[in-house]
């Protein structure tokens, strides 16, 4: 090897291993500093002054309220801190989408990039181009990982299994209180995602939660449908499953998004049976809007927040560029139950205007 190659080398490999070192817990949400995952990028930036500093935010669906808010944090948070530009780019659930934005930016040679892939297959090839063009990467939402689960990038999101238990907590006291348990009428409908990392823990914690507070509830009055988080998918999974079972006239919805309580919400509604019908949404963007509908049976939502995943993405990777702090490799937002009773402006201002 020329020593040129060499030092170049030596060089990355010293970056890498600072971009996991050192981590810390902050108070609020759980974070970890294992430094079990491989880093994604080692990132050549680190010191670099910040009105220099360009980030790109690549979002698996762009024109999603989430993905909005947290992309507008992230902005925010960079620019507060003193970058000079925040690139959002939607991804239009796209992976060939995907892909040319992410060598777009590379060419760009922007100093830092968040990414939410349209697919967690995904992850690698992100990796390598990253880590090929010295660009660090912080996975939001959806973790960049291999085939075994193991990180690839430093990733922040939200606790997933414990969300999704709240939200079967929720449901499960519902049904107590009304005494559905053993209304042959009333049925529980899971709108799982099974091919994103993040959201299969939702629906764990959920049916964990469920089991533990009515044990007792029919498992021939349970029943499940996978959809792609969205709005679409998500109504037609639920029409899907309402079609097939006439004789429930009370559903119980769990899915693992807003997007999929809305969905199914209309779903309820075309067929007539929102008035003894209950969703409870993941995310809480979509809630004030459904609590504004008198007739909608989108009743609750597990509330977390948008602006925190990317406010503390990008408040990491702009520590890691400007001063070499290492990035945390997890860092999970908490959630908290809000329904058309609570103060909705107070707890979530950002989708009160």
């Amino acid at each position: 090897m020329k020593k040129g190659k060499f030092l170049r080398a030596a060089i990355a490999l010293t970056l890498t291993a600072a971009l996991f070192a050192g981590c810390s817990s902050s108070s609020g949400s759980s974070s970890s500093g294992s430094t079990s995952s491989a880093a994604a990028s080692s990132g050549s930036s680190a010191g670099k002054e910040a009105k220099d500093i360009v980030l790109a935010g690549i979002y698996k669906m762009g024109d999603a309220t989430w993905f909005i808010q947290e992309g507008k944090a992230s902005e925010e948070m960079a620019k507060k801190m003193g970058a000079s530009k925040f690139l959002y780019i939607d991804a239009k659930q796209s992976g060939d989408t995907y892909m040319k934005a992410l060598d777009n930016v590379i060419t760009q040679k922007v100093d830092g990039v968040l990414v939410c892939t349209p697919d967690q297959n995904l992850s690698q090839v992100t990796v390598k181009k990253l880590t090929a063009a010295n660009i660090p990467v912080i996975a939001v939402d959806d973790a960049l990982q291999d085939e075994s689960g193991t990180l690839l990038a430093p990733w922040v999101g939200i606790d997933a299994y414990n969300i999704g238990a709240s939200a079967g907590e929720w449901i499960a006291n519902y049904i107590k209180t009304n005494n559905l348990v053993n209304d042959s009428t009333c049925g529980i409908m899971y709108l799982t995602a099974e091919t994103v990392s993040s959201c299969v823990p939702r629906t764990k914690g959920a049916q964990a939660k469920v089991k533990e507070i009515i044990p007792d509830f029919p498992a021939n009055r349970t029943f499940s449908a996978d959809y792609d988080t969205n709005t679409e998918s998500g109504n037609k999974a639920a029409n899907t499953i309402i079609t097939a079972h006439p004789e429930i006239k009370k559903w119980m919805v769990i899915p693992v998004s807003d997007e999929g309580a809305a969905g199914a919400a209309r779903a309820i509604e075309a067929a007539g049976l929102q008035k003894d019908s209950c969703c409870i949404g993941l995310g809480g963007y979509l809630a004030p809007g459904e609590f504004a509908k008198k007739t909608s049976p989108f009743k609750a939502a597990a509330y977390f927040s948008a602006r925190d995943v990317g406010g503390t993405a990008a408040k990491e990777m702009m520590e890691y560029l400007t001063k070499g702090t290492a990035i945390k490799e997890k860092y999970a937002v908490s959630a908290t139950i809000v329904t058309p009773t609570d103060d909705l402006k107070t707890i979530m201002p950002e989708y009160m205007s």
